[in-house]
């Protein structure tokens, strides 16, 4: 999966950014955002979680769905 998140993040780096968390490292952040299953994809705009999905997917449908819920016009 880490290839398609990275195609993603290079080819719209002008839209969004993408992060990564190492849930390891970071145990206080994977239970603040309720992180169970791998991968999760939690979309924050301005601060506040717009949009969360998860598994395994096509590149097509992750950018799909990070644009379905993030405003572009605010970026």
């Amino acid at each position: 999966m880490v290839p398609v998140v990275a195609k993603v993040a290079l080819e719209n780096k002008n839209t969004f950014i993408v992060a990564k968390l190492n849930s390891g490292n970071n145990p206080k952040t994977v239970q603040t955002y309720r992180l169970i299953g791998h991968p999760t994809y939690i979309v924050f705009q301005d601060g506040e979680v717009v949009g969360r999905f998860g598994g395994e997917m096509p590149e097509a449908e992750l950018l799909r769905n990070i644009l379905s819920v993030i405003d572009v016009e605010k970026n």
